[in-house]
This record gives structure tokens, C-alpha cells and sequence, in this order.
């Protein structure tokens, strides 16, 4: 496990394990292709979600809990420190959804935790988790997903069940910060017997498929 701050030394680094990667693909007779997201259409998209996700989640509150509204501890305590604290609470769960990522992935590779980088990226302000080894598109797609549901979806049925209003304001939170990782895994359909590369500083992954001989 690696754990740093992303620098110039850190990208030289993280793209010449890629070109490493790629050229041992190809030796072994596969092609690399590289998807992609879109950042504008993630925050888009998020912008989006996140209203048709609140009304939804609260509206259920609302008919569950038999209440008038929900306007009063969405951000657990009144006034200023509501909103402060809450914010608070977020910027940790961004380190947790990270962290969650490379959890699951790192069951699957061969170096285990050694394969698995965590760091922080300056310029975008945002922390990240990357997976040095290729995995199969079931071992990726479950680490894709598992922060968006431990921390956004099931939070937010719970929060619904025992009514407590900030669990559900924090998932609801959560859930729209993984659209990223939501808008990654819709492309995965389309990818069966491929390998996946979490792509080093792309956001995205490669996936590798074999070369077909020319008739």
C-alpha cells in the first residue's frame, strides 16, 4: 500500500506502470482500449440525481414516518453548526468511500494491499484510490459500487426506517457523489471477457481484449 500526495514524481511514476502494464498485455496478445467519463457530465448528472434522489428518499420518509416534513434535524444540530458539522461528516466519508474502493479490490490482486494506492490529489482538491493490478469485470464492478452502497444507499434506508432525518441528508449525499462510479459501471456491460486497469490518471479504466488475427 502506497499513500501520497500527487506530484509531478507521483504521475511520471503511475504512467510508467501503465505503459509498463500495457506493453505486457500486448505481448501477451491483447489490445488495449481506454474508457472514459465525462467530469461535466458526472456533475451534470449529480446536480440532477440528487433532486429526483431527495424528493424520492424524503417523500418515503415523510408516508413511513407519518410526519408533516422533515425540515428539522437534516443536518443534526439547529442553526450554524447544523450545516458546519454536516460538512464535516461528508468530507470524512469521502475518505471512507476511497477507502472502501481499494478494500474490496484488494481481495483480488496478487499483491494484495501492495497493489492498492492511496493518495491526494492537490490540484482537484479531492482524495483517490487506484488498483495497480488488471481485474476481471465482476472484481472490478464490485469495488466500484461498494462505496455508493455502504455509505449512500444503506444509510439512507436506515435513516428512513428509524427516522432519523441526517442519516438520510449524509446517504443521500453519498449516493450522488458516486455517480462517477454509477456512470463507470454502466459502461461495464458492455465488457465481458476483458481485463480492467483502473486507469492511473484518466478518469476511467483500460480494458484489455484479445487481438483478432486477420484472415
Amino acid at each position: 500500500m502506497r499513500i501520497e500526495v500527487e506530484n509531478d514524481k507521483v504521475r511520471a511514476r503511475k504512467k510508467q506502470e501503465y505503459e509498463d502494464l500495457v506493453a505486457e498485455m500486448e505481448a501477451k496478445g491483447y489490445e488495449p482500449h481506454v474508457e472514459k467519463i465525462s467530469i461535466v457530465k458526472a456533475n451534470l448528472y449529480g446536480c440532477i440525481l440528487f433532486i429526483f434522489a431527495a424528493i424520492a428518499a424524503f417523500g418515503i420518509y415523510i408516508k413511513v414516518n407519518k410526519v408533516d416534513g422533515v425540515f428539522t434535524g437534516l443536518f443534526y444540530f439547529e442553526g450554524p453548526a447544523g450545516p458546519l458539522f454536516f460538512l464535516g461528516v461528508f468530507a470524512v466519508s469521502i475518505f471512507l468511500h476511497e477507502f472502501i474502493h481499494g478494500f474490496f479490490w484488494h481481495f483480488n490482486c496478487e499483491k494484495k494491499w501492495g497493489s492498492i494506492d492511496f493518495g491526494f490529489n492537490a490540484k482537484n482538491v479531492t482524495p483517490y484510490c487506484h488498483c495497480c493490478e488488471a481485474l476481471t469485470v465482476r472484481q472490478y464492478f464490485l469495488g466500484c459500487i461498494a462505496p455508493t452502497v455502504i455509505l449512500g444507499v444503506i444509510p439512507t434506508i436506515i435513516g428512513i426506517i428509524i427516522a432519523f432525518p441526517f442519516l438520510v441528508t449524509i446517504g443521500l449525499a453519498n449516493f450522488v457523489g458516486g455517480i462517477g462510479d454509477m456512470m463507470v459501471i454502466l459502461t461495464l456491460r458492455k465488457h465481458k471477457d476483458c481485463s480492467l486497469f483502473d486507469h492511473p490518471y484518466e478518469v476511467g479504466y483500460a480494458y484489455f481484449t484479445k487481438k483478432t488475427e486477420d484472415k
